[in-house]
């Protein structure tokens, strides 16, 4: 999906590039009351920076990877996810020459402000749905994969839908003839299997992580309390 430099005429780049500017500037001012989460926004970056650089065959000599706007929304929340997909596509851009500097606001509009944020919409309205009047925290471990999976799946579609009609108005008539959406709709389909399959796994794997460690540390609760009940006094210093 990275758009290279020399697809889009001034026009649409200039558009896409004030999109992306005021996408991810108020994704930083919703931030600027919350903690900073430092060090989960950089192991998110290096994630997805390498998710990135692993290419898997899907369609004939296409290729595809894991975009992770979803998965970013989920982890981090929508706006910190914004944020660190806009530094990784720039980082992409400036140092591995993966998808043009010019074009860097339209691929941010692409995968980072449409990727995370339906990415996001589609997660927490099928928890919603699933939770009905309940409460969200309710649901199962499984609804969340599913929910995550369907939610990887749709930010692909959506971000695929953007990128055709961003190619169509910065000029690029080639990319989206008859002839090239025969093969970009079977391909970014694909994709969209590909990358819910992949989103729900990590869930999976993370939600399983977090039941352990909740059992662990509900282990190590029980024995502190029973060193207490025996009189180990060094326990309440």
């Amino acid at each position: 999906m990275h758009i290279p430099d020399g697809v889009l005429d001034p026009v649409a780049l200039t558009v896409t590039g004030v999109a992306a500017v005021g996408a991810v500037g108020a994704a930083g001012w919703s931030l600027r009351r919350g903690s900073p989460r430092v060090a989960s926004a950089l192991v998110g970056a290096g994630a997805v920076l390498v998710a990135h650089l692993v290419d898997v065959p899907v369609y004939g000599a296409h290729t595809a990877h894991l975009v992770g706007g979803a998965l970013l929304a989920i982890a981090l929340g929508p706006w910190l996810g914004l944020v660190v997909m806009a530094a990784v596509l720039a980082l992409e851009a400036l140092v591995l020459s993966d998808g043009g500097v010019l074009a860097l606001g339209a691929n941010v509009v692409v995968m980072g402000v449409v990727g995370v944020l339906v990415g996001w919409a589609v997660y927490r309205g099928v928890l919603r749905l699933v939770a009905g009047t309940g409460s969200v925290g309710s649901i199962s471990d499984a609804w969340r994969v599913g929910a995550a999976a369907l939610a990887a799946g749709a930010s692909v579609i959506a971000s695929s839908v953007v990128l055709v009609g961003v190619l169509a108005m910065g000029g690029a008539a080639v990319a989206v003839s008859g002839a090239a959406l025969e093969v970009l709709i079977p391909h970014h389909l694909l994709w969209a299997l590909l990358e819910g399959a992949l989103t729900g796994a990590v869930v999976a794997v993370g939600l399983a992580w977090r039941r352990s460690r909740a059992r662990a540390l509900a282990r190590a609760a029980v024995a502190r309390q029973v060193h207490v009940l025996d009189g180990d006094l060094d326990t309440l210093g």
